[in-house]
């Protein structure tokens, strides 16, 4: 088709009749010439409706990387502003620590930039919002990649992987099975599940239990006593926090159940901005070297926090 239209558009163009060749190659060679200066001169005076400063902040977004940031001399880090215990959390003195806090500190210091905290996000899919608006330039607080937030954002490498869990209520799945196995009905739960609202398990329970009704419940220890109030059968989150609910409060163990989804993880990663590609680079090095070490048994063992 555009053989077509090029050779038609030559064609309609070109009426040499009784011109002499040599006015005929001038004016050949001169149109092509003529036309090239008016487009030129009509994208430069285009009209558009993006003001100029809105333009210099496009063309700074789609530039910005690893450089910019250090021209800057600060890296922006946005986390949750609740705590996530054993990842980050404020300690007495109200200062950010932990070893994603850790993590962020030390890509700035191999930078030689300053670290500003963006710490006011009020969900897990608003940190993903503020690396994606260019608010932040990194975010870190137990992110799981996804395949909505991957078309948002860039992400590092894992920095751990844990596995999908869940932790139910024994007497429904129970009923449910009616003496069939039990693994067999939780793969096809059809019960509530409650999930964190804006998180990565809202995506992950609609994936993977597509008969089952989703609760979306403020926080984690919203989940929780749902679970413990009979409003929903199931909740769902990922290996280290089911673990976390039972080892924080055994007797849980009588009347839930728990089980890992051997073939569903999550691999938590930092957010990186999309034009990051560098810095991309750089972070995904750092946890190659293992500097700031994740065990999920020395997760597990954490006391502090809240």
């Amino acid at each position: 088709m555009l053989k077509y239209l090029y050779g038609f558009s030559v064609g309609a163009r070109l009426n040499f009749g009784r011109t002499s060749p040599a006015k005929r190659c001038t004016r050949f060679m001169a149109r092509p010439l003529w036309w090239l200066s008016a487009l030129v001169l009509i994208l430069l005076g285009a009209p558009t409706s993006i003001s100029p400063s809105r333009a210099q902040e496009i063309a700074a977004s789609r530039a910005k990387d690893s450089q910019t940031i250090i021209a800057r001399g600060i890296i922006k880090v946005a986390i949750t502003k609740f705590d996530l215990p054993a990842f980050h959390w404020h300690d007495s003195h109200g200062n950010l620590v932990g070893p994603e806090v850790e993590l962020a500190r030390l890509i700035g210091r191999l930078l030689k930039v300053g670290v500003q905290f963006v710490d006011d996000c009020p969900t897990f899919d608003a940190v993903i919002e503020a690396v994606a608006s260019g608010d932040a330039d990194i975010g870190l607080s137990k992110l799981s990649q996804t395949p909505n937030r991957i078309l948002r954002v860039r992400f590092s490498d894992p920095y751990l992987v844990v596995r999908h869990a869940l932790l139910f209520d024994r007497v429904f799945v129970g009923r449910q099975a009616a003496g069939r196995p039990p693994e067999d009905e939780l793969r096809k739960f059809s019960g509530t599940i409650g999930v964190i609202a804006k998180s990565a398990f809202v995506d992950f329970a609609q994936r993977n239990f597509p008969e089952a009704q989703i609760s979306e419940l403020q926080t984690w220890e919203d989940s929780i006593q749902a679970l413990l109030y009979d409003r929903v059968d199931a909740i769902y989150r990922d290996e280290f926090e089911v673990r976390r609910v039972l080892k924080n409060n055994p007797a849980l163990n009588v009347r839930f159940g728990s089980v890992a989804l051997i073939d569903q993880k999550s691999l938590l990663s930092v957010a990186v901005c999309d034009t990051c590609l560098r810095l991309q680079d750089f972070i995904n090095y750092q946890i190659a070297d293992n500097r700031v070490p994740f065990a999920l048994p020395a997760l597990l063992a954490f006391q502090g926090g809240n």
